[in-house]
């Protein structure tokens, strides 16, 4: 489920959104904040995927830059003043909603629209309280203003569905309890109980909350529920522990694997905004590298990088040369010292490719030597390093 929904003009302001959008996911999570470039799959109508969104949002953040409220189209004219513009149709959409904050950012040293500039369906807009993210050294202490003005819209949210979801679980209980013990036949034996204690876990279990920003709880049910389901269905929820457990090691053991220890070297430098390979041994062919993102299970997800698209520049990486992956939305790459010589470096990703960073929701990466893997690298925040040994030459 969407919380938080991010509109904004690719034109004005997409390197500023980039860094807003990384710094919302690694505070709620990826899978609750939308951003049309990310999110929207391939072949999709976008006005109806950006309607779903809209509807269920939260949260939405209309990143205003300085051209936000002048650009035109092809023909010259303004573009807020096309009823079909995407932008028009979110902000519009979002300011028709009761339930939803709106939270005008201004960046890049833009201004408020006053009410006079906007189309009538917009003028609202200049009414709400905005938040300005400047550049460093003044993004963090910004970012993280705006980050706690969500939390806070957040929390409230989730306490005002309290109410409904404690009447939701009574109901399922006399439910319940109605085909227990008048509907269903025999019921009233010893041996139909365990049915009994399956259903209330299964209501126990359906019934948490969706939202989980990674800081704070968001609601205060969910506790009462698990302590139901520990009381009545002993049995269950000692299954469910044993699998979350198993879940919980597999997704903390990070440490870097290694599958040819006697082989030729490389090592990785990543942070979240930039990836980069740099070879400590003789020349190799980048065709024959490949990564893959893998989720807790260990399972491929949809990011990875082939590394045919460093080798459509150079076809070659060599002894002390480095491969760079500098997305050009992002502003703080990490120029590892090492590296004195790119053989090849791009800077126009696909959001599939994006196969280390934190917002793919990977657990791991893996590294493939001409389709064998060789090594698993973490996917975490902050600047990393994983060594990697490919098979001799």
């Amino acid at each position: 489920m969407t919380s938080i929904f991010i509109s904004y003009r690719r034109a004005d302001s997409m390197a500023y959104t980039g860094r807003i959008y990384d710094r919302l996911v690694n505070a709620f999570g990826a899978r609750h904040v939308f951003k049309d470039v990310e999110d929207i799959p391939p072949g999709e109508d976008f006005r109806s995927v950006l309607d779903k969104a809209l509807t269920v949002a939260d949260v939405v953040i209309i990143v205003i830059g300085p051209q936000w409220l002048l650009i035109t189209d092809d023909g010259g004219k303004r573009r807020l003043n096309d009823p079909n513009d995407f932008v028009r149709i979110e902000v519009e959409t979002a300011l028709k909603r009761t339930d939803v904050l709106v939270v005008p950012v201004l960046v890049n040293n833009a201004s408020m629209p006053s009410a006079e500039s906007l189309p009538p369906a917009l003028k609202d807009l200049a009414f709400r309280n905005s938040v300005v993210v400047r550049n460093d050294p003044d993004f963090n202490p910004d970012i993280n203003h705006l980050i706690t003005a969500i939390e806070k819209r957040l929390k409230g949210g989730a306490k005002s569905r309290t109410p409904m979801i404690i009447g939701a679980v009574v109901a399922l209980l006399v439910i319940a309890a109605l085909l227990l013990f008048v509907v269903l036949p025999g019921m009233n034996a010893p041996q139909p109980a365990a049915t009994a204690t399956v259903q209330v876990a299964a209501v126990s279990t359906t019934l948490a909350p969706t939202i989980e920003p990674t800081k704070e709880p968001t609601s205060t049910i969910e506790p009462t529920i698990a302590a139901t389901a520990t009381t009545v269905a002993v049995e269950a929820t000692a299954e469910v522990t044993e699998a979350s457990t198993a879940a919980v090691v597999s997704a903390g053991d990070l440490t870097p694997t290694v599958a040819f220890p006697k082989g030729r070297p490389l090592e990785l430098i990543y942070n979240d905004s930039s990836f980069y390979v740099f070879n400590l041994g003789s020349t190799l062919s980048f065709s024959s590298l490949k990564f893959e993102a893998l989720d807790t299970s260990g399972s491929p997800i949809a990011y990875s990088y082939d590394g045919s698209r460093w080798a459509s520049q150079n076809p070659n990486l060599t002894a002390q040369g480095c491969g760079a992956l500098e997305p050009v939305q992002f502003l703080q790459f990490l120029h590892p010292d090492k590296c004195k010589v790119f053989n090849s470096k791009r800077s126009n990703l696909l959001t599939s490719e994006y196969f280390w960073r934190t917002a793919s929701g990977g657990s791991t990466f893996r590294v493939l030597w001409n389709d064998v893997e060789v090594a698993r690298c973490p996917v975490q925040a902050g600047s990393n390093t994983c060594d990697v040994k490919i098979p001799p030459a």
